[in-house]
């Protein structure tokens, strides 16, 4: 037991040494900025998201990736960018239908999608993302 300890510790060392001398960036963390997106694919309401980018094209970008690669394919589509504010996205699977707010008040944004959803009558509302992108 004493020895399968050592043996743990000791590639745990390994591997935090390689990467400390080759440059890794597998603790790197990302370059802190105020913008980020929500991308939503209209025929899954799959949904990708990113904040905190130094640069909007960068925020779009990931955004859309992480959005195709749960949709399994190539239809979203950033809906909202933002700079310094919040974004949510609530979804009703039941209604087959997608509630985008945006806005510097996160609490008002995530309630003002609710409500915009539960209006529709769907049983099945429910916040998917809410996220803040500041500088």
């Amino acid at each position: 037991m004493r020895g399968n300890r050592k043996t743990k510790v000791t590639l745990l060392l390994t591997v935090v040494a390689l990467a400390t001398l080759t440059g890794s960036k597998i603790m790197a963390t990302p370059e802190h900025g105020p913008y980020g997106a929500i991308a939503l694919s209209d025929s899954s309401l799959a949904y990708g998201s990113s904040w905190g980018y130094a640069d909007p094209v960068s925020a779009y970008e990931r955004s859309i990736a992480e959005c195709n690669k749960a949709a399994g394919g190539r239809d979203c589509v950033v809906k909202i960018s933002l700079k310094d504010n919040c974004g949510v996205l609530a979804i009703s699977a039941e209604r087959n239908a997608s509630f985008l707010v945006q806005g510097r008040d996160q609490v008002l944004a995530t309630s003002t999608a609710t409500a915009q959803c539960r209006a529709t009558g769907a049983s099945d509302c429910s916040i998917r993302q809410n996220i803040c992108s500041a500088s």
